[in-house]
């Protein structure tokens, strides 16, 4: 029973000395990722993602809402430290052969490679994918190799055959990544860095007119900012790694029921006719009164122009867009040859993000974000109805925006010194534009008019602010409708966002104090 004991002993300190060997071994890959590799969790989530059935992705969504991928993403590298504190047992326990104890450190970034390879070939590229692995196994195999012996206080006599068996197993996956470099240039090549300085459009035929923003809005803290910086964008798409595209070898196809299909490159997009403009982009997802929601200033092309240089044949029904990881959306040709549909390549003055679409991305009015396909690869024309990825999963597919109004200001507690203070917010109805804003501090019995900025631009969002005297100190209530362009008023009918988008109003509670 001593001896049992001790097994045990020495398995429990192998099992913390692997998870901390996991950690390290999970930093320097998350940091040789940086360069553009995939992060080895992110592959292991991104092939569950492709396993996981569609009716279960969609309860998880519903149920979690954006919440879902933060919470894969906990999961998975849970799982790389469970991997790692059994591989620390394995190397601890002298009953364990070399074999295994190889096998057991080596398996989570194997597996890691090899689903991703599987399910999601189009997603993560196999090269690139085993360089980053490879660099967190050899980081685990060598601090494996000289923290557990030295973790130990009895048996040392067998540490260094085992420390040479695991410094070997560290040498094969530095090769490994060393062999694999040359290939990831040639399979995925990362290309320029994106999201700094712009290609420039040679022609902005028409440059948006963003009226100046109200200043005494502007002064009221905690009140949404009326254009959203490029990295407090929201983002929300079925991937964990993000394409990443080499402009050397990317075009953009245009094909399927046309005359004359064809490919355009990103230095001849350049070339075109370009416009800019300010535009509200809305995640179907998004719960009443939440934050996936912003706005920013965009330039690129009019699909109209791209489309009608292939000449669409006239039985023509939807338009479908392709990213380079293979996620399709559609819409009707109507659709498309509107106006106000583009095809964008800047974001805020800058090259698109690598997480908001580079090189491309569609800019779809009045319709919910999943439609805006990001790091488009192509555009086909269909003669029938073509369900995309989420109305496969049983969301809606016209994906029309629900009008909808948002309570930024007050937080939890309002400081008041006996005037007015400021209630203030954002609204937005697609294309439709906002008409007015009200609230109702006595659960809809009566309603108060708010006052409204001069929205960014016809596609954006509007900010509003309600300028109030509280009665006194207490607990109060507030709950905000809006009023679209064309007079319809919100519904209040409380819906969640799945399958059409959320509905009802949004309400708040706070404490009033008096100071």
């Amino acid at each position: 029973m001593p001896y049992m004991d001790r097994i045990d002993a020495r398995t429990r300190t192998g099992a913390l000395v692997g998870a901390l060997a996991m950690f390290l071994a999970l930093d320097v890959a998350f940091l040789v990722s940086l360069i553009g590799l995939p992060f080895a969790p992110f592959s292991l989530g991104q092939a569950l993602i492709a396993i996981v059935p569609g009716s279960l992705q969609v309860a998880l969504i519903e149920a979690l809402l954006y919440w879902a991928k933060i919470l894969l993403v906990a999961g998975v590298v849970a799982l790389f430290f469970i991997g790692g504190s059994l591989a620390g047992a394995f190397v601890a326990s002298p009953r364990r052969t070399d074999r295994a104890v190889v096998i057991a450190v080596a398996a989570p970034w194997v597996i890691a490679v090899v689903l991703a390879e599987v399910f999601a070939p189009l997603r993560i590229d196999l090269a690139t994918s085993v360089i980053d692995a490879a660099a967190g196994l050899a980081t685990n195999a060598i601090v494996l190799a000289y923290l557990v012996p030295a973790s130990l206080t009895r048996d040392r006599a067998a540490s260094p055959d085992r420390r040479r068996v695991l410094l070997s197993g560290a040498a094969v996956a530095t090769v490994a990544a060393i062999a694999a470099l040359p290939l990831s240039k040639v399979f995925a090549g990362v290309g320029p860095k994106v999201g700094n300085a712009p290609l420039a459009p040679r022609r902005l035929a028409e440059r948006a007119a963003i009226p100046t923003p109200d200043p005494s809005l502007d002064a009221i803290e905690g009140l949404t900012s009326r254009i959203t910086p490029n990295d407090r964008h929201y983002t929300v798409d079925t991937t964990l790694v993000k394409p990443r595209v080499d402009l050397s070898t990317w075009k953009l196809d245009v094909n399927g029921n046309v005359e004359r299909p064809y490919s355009i490159t990103y230095d001849e997009l350049l070339d075109m006719d370009a416009v800019e403009q300010a535009r509200t982009l809305e995640c179907i997802s998004n719960p009443v009164g939440g934050d996936l929601i912003s706005t920013a200033v965009w330039v690129g092309v009019r699909m109209r122009d791209l489309l009608a240089r292939a000449s669409p044949k006239a039985n023509t029904y939807d338009v479908v867009l392709t990213s380079v990881d293979g996620y399709s959306d559609s819409f009707p040709i109507a659709k498309a040859m509107e106006e106000n549909t583009l095809v964008a390549y800047l974001m805020n003055g800058n090259t698109l993000p690598q997480e908001h679409g580079y090189p491309l991305r569609a800019l779809v009015p009045n319709i919910y974000g999943m439609k805006n396909v990001k790091w488009l690869r192509e555009i086909r024309l269909e003669t029938f109805d073509f369900k995309g990825y989420w109305q496969q999963q049983g969301w809606n597919d016209t994906a029309v925006i629900n009008t909808n109004a948002r309570i930024d200001v007050p937080g939890t507690t309002l400081r008041w010194s006996g005037g007015e203070v400021p209630l203030a917010g954002i609204a937005f109805a697609g294309a439709r534009g906002i008409k007015a804003v009200e609230l109702s501090f006595d659960e809809g019995k009566t309603w108060q008019a708010a006052t409204l900025e001069t929205p960014p631009g016809p596609l954006t969002w509007v900010r509003w602010v309600l300028r109030w005297t509280p009665g006194g100190p207490g607990r109060m209530s507030a709950w905000a409708r809006a009023t679209d362009g064309g007079g319809q008023v919100q519904t209040p009918v409380p819906r969640e966002p799945y399958p059409d988008g959320s509905t009802g109003y949004h309400a708040i509670s706070f404490n009033i104090v008096r100071v």
